[in-house]
């Protein structure tokens, strides 16, 4: 089917837009969007972005801040357009630090982006928090707690920091291995240290199963030995990494041990199993641990660091809550059958 005339020209000009942008032609952008009605808000991919979407995504800051100042007053409802993932132009540049002074003027010119979610239920102070710009995060953070102190009632913290699946901003920093921003959040807001994402887990939970963020020990050894076998130029990156890695253990044990300190999960524990007859065939009434099994039950954090072989969580749980190392889970099993079945026994080597 061919195209018209009109469309073939609101093609032609799309394509230039999207050249433009993609290579950074600022100029040429500002240029462009004069000639169009809708301006900044032309929308200009096939995931509905708008000029300003991509632009913003591209960390084009001086450029954002052009198209912004563009855009008429008595159109700055229209900032609040989301695309097909349900993102707005807040959510793009709480992706990158460096748009802070953009962020701020969207917000002047359209309050309410600061509460909208996208189709996952991330505000932007989430998106932040999951790529680990604390600058932006706590800009945004700043704008949630200015909306308290202006209307004189608190704000509802779930909607700017928790997901519509449970996962909150402390979790989402956890799993993507932000440990600095997670340990000040968890500091500011130590309710979030207790919620449970939807898989039922707490954020020590999610750091008790990544053992590689512990393994600074190793990693370190191993590229030390190697450090004079590389030329001065690569040593330099190497020591880059190594220095990277360490800092990266470093916040993760500090972390870990101020999640512990609150955490007394071990405490919930099953009975210890009464051995008065042995059974050595399944048949009979089941057991208290067999009629759970279809239950989704989150393991304790001393029993998730025992299972993926993370020694210095168990270390530092067991340093500060000796009694710990009785616990019994729904199955029965305690910490030493728990690490013999997974093969972890050398968290008990000193």
């Amino acid at each position: 089917m061919a195209l018209s005339d009109g469309d073939a020209s609101k093609h032609r000009r799309k394509r230039k837009l999207y050249h433009a942008l993609m290579s950074g032609e600022e100029t040429k952008v500002f240029e462009l969007c004069k000639r169009i009605p809708e301006g900044p808000l032309h929308i200009v991919s096939i995931h509905k972005d708008t000029v300003l979407h991509m632009a913003t995504y591209s960390k084009l800051q001086d450029l954002v801040l052009k198209l912004l100042e563009k855009l008429p007053e008595n159109e700055s409802h229209k900032l609040t357009h989301q695309n097909d993932r349900g993102n707005t132009i807040l959510h793009q540049a709480a992706t990158s630090n460096l748009l802070v002074p953009a962020a701020q003027q969207m917000l002047g010119r359209a309050p309410e982006l600061l509460s909208m979610g996208n189709f996952n239920g991330e505000i932007a102070t989430f998106r932040a928090a999951r790529y680990g710009k604390n600058e932006m995060f706590w800009f945004l953070d700043g704008q949630v707690d200015n909306i308290r102190v202006r209307e004189g009632r608190d704000v509802y913290r779930k909607v700017f920091y928790q997901r519509t699946d449970g996962t909150t901003v402390l979790h989402i920093s956890v799993l993507t291995e932000h440990f600095g921003l997670a340990l000040s959040i968890a500091k500011k807001y130590e309710f979030l240290v207790s919620k449970r994402d939807g898989d039922n887990m707490t954020a020590l939970q999610l750091l008790a199963c990544n053992s590689s963020a512990f393994e600074y020990g190793c990693f370190s050894r191993l590229f030390k030995r190697l450090f004079d076998c590389f030329e001065p130029r690569r040593r330099r990156t190497l020591w880059g990494t190594i220095q990277n890695q360490k800092e990266k253990h470093e916040l993760a044990m500090e972390l870990a041990e101020f999640l512990i300190e609150r955490d007394i999960s071990w405490e919930d524990t099953d009975p210890v199993v009464d051995e008065g007859k042995p059974k050595i065939h399944k048949y009979g009434e089941a057991s208290t641990a067999s009629e759970g099994q279809g239950k989704k039950i989150a393991e304790t954090p001393l029993f998730l660091a025992t299972k993926s072989g993370c020694k210095e969580i168990v270390e530092a749980i067991l340093k500060r809550y000796p009694q710990a190392i009785e616990h019994i889970d729904h199955e029965g099993r305690n910490i030493l059958h728990v690490a013999i079945m997974y093969r972890q026994i050398r968290i008990f080597d000193k």
